[in-house]
């Protein structure tokens, strides 16, 4: 049986995978900016449906919680480029060339925040990185 961290991963891999191919089609006739907002609309709904039926008290430190709305600010910007992007690009290529937005959080935590890789961690960012470059050949 695999465990709930897997199947909840495997879950966030589907979403996220309808989500592209969804911003793809949207842009087709939505500017990215307005695409972007709309979308918001509908995950604003749901994760404040969340919360409210949750009935988890939104707690935290002042940092911890500034850092959550920082990411947000982020996660805007970044989708904004990548809504952009679909309008400009290869659905295939967009989405994988963002797909590696993990690189980012590795180098940082390894760099900054004195996170260790192992070589096997190396060659899989490695890899990725080669297979996201043949895709996009």
């Amino acid at each position: 049986m695999i465990s709930t961290g897997v199947a909840l991963a495997i879950a966030a891999l589907v979403l996220f995978g309808g989500w592209a191919v969804t911003a793809g089609l949207a842009t087709r006739s939505v500017s990215a900016v307005n695409a972007v907002f709309l979308s918001y609309v509908a995950s604003i709904a749901i994760a404040g449906a969340y919360v409210l039926l949750a009935k988890r008290p939104i707690t935290g430190t002042r940092t911890d919680v500034a850092f959550a709305l920082v990411s947000g600010a982020f996660l805007a910007a970044g989708s904004i480029s990548f809504y952009a992007a679909l309008t400009r690009g290869n659905m295939a290529i967009v989405s994988a060339i963002a797909a590696l937005y993990f690189v980012v959080p590795a180098f940082v935590g390894v760099v900054y925040l004195d996170v260790a890789l192992s070589a096997a961690n190396v060659a899989g960012l490695t890899l990725a990185v080669v297979a996201v470059v043949l895709i996009a050949l």
